[in-house]
């Protein structure tokens, strides 16, 4: 049976000079992971010729689907491939193979980390029929787990100019590039959605914010986020950043923006929605 492969390399892709992730086609190899979802109870294994998997670049070479030459790597139909982030291939992707590439990058990370049992110590399998890691000493399973975590484009009306505005964030680790963003963060053990979205505005920039409106979601390999959007309304306090985060907050006027998210992120897409509302709320 034929089936198509994203090779992965941490959360690197395999690409085409274009950058295009190049997915490659192969006979059934050792380490492959099947990107299909459900679970499968009886003794068909998961491995429909419609399903696309997922490899680590190590089992790629072992299998001869790559070889690689210097930073370069060719398989029988493709020469001059080379591994790329996931934040940079998405932007020459369409949402679905996006989504795709991140459930692949997520799993072979998931697999890696869990060659061992976390009760006993013991060497884990793959299990035949689910996405599980297997012990065969205490049968603990391991599933792939997603962590959540809130996303908020928060927004007013300028109290003097009457221009519809949005709260963006230079986070530390982009002061070089300028780049500015939404509030964001980890969903923490026994909270609520709405709770982390409270929690996360107060501590990273000292705001109060009401009317909360679910607006979308995007899985993130970085490294197993599930990021859940959520545009608010400004409602109390004076911007006060958390240093150790962020760089610097402010209200910007949506016709003013700064450089913002590329348009594959879910944080674009909130900043997106936020500029096409109506002044009035």
């Amino acid at each position: 049976m034929s089936v198509r492969y994203f090779v992965v390399d941490k959360d690197h892709l395999l690409c085409d000079e274009h950058g295009t992730p190049a997915l490659l086609t192969g006979g059934m190899v050792d380490g492959a992971i099947c990107l299909g979802f459900g679970e499968v109870h009886d003794e068909t294994p998961t491995t429909s010729p419609h399903n696309d998997f997922a490899i680590d670049k190590s089992d790629a070479i072992k299998a001869g689907l790559i070889i690689a030459y210097g930073d370069k790597y060719d398989s029988t139909t493709l020469k001059s491939l080379s591994f790329l982030p996931y934040r940079q291939v998405i932007a020459h992707t369409d949402l679905s193979t996006a989504h795709a590439m991140s459930r692949a990058v997520q799993l072979v990370l998931w697999r890696r980390d869990h060659r061992f049992c976390s009760r006993c110590g013991a060497a884990t399998t793959p299990h035949r029929h689910e996405h599980a890691m297997m012990c065969g000493h205490c049968r603990h399973r391991a599933y792939p787990r997603v962590q959540p975590c809130v996303i908020v484009a928060i927004t007013r009306i300028h109290p003097t100019t009457q221009k519809r505005q949005i709260l963006l964030a230079l986070h530390q680790r982009h002061k070089d590039s300028g780049m500015y963003g939404l509030v964001a963060g980890f969903v923490e053990a026994g909270e609520s959605l709405e709770s982390a979205v409270h929690r996360e505005v107060a501590e990273e920039v000292g705001l109060g914010v009401t009317n909360l409106r679910y607006a979308g979601s995007q899985p993130w390999p970085y490294p197993t986020n599930l990021m859940l959007g959520f545009i608010a309304d400004y409602q109390s306090g004076e911007i006060v950043v958390q240093e150790n985060e962020l760089a610097e907050a402010k209200f910007f006027d949506v016709d003013q923006l700064p450089h913002i998210p590329k348009p594959s992120t879910i944080a674009h897409a909130l900043i997106e929605q936020v500029v096409s509302l109506p002044v009035s709320n």
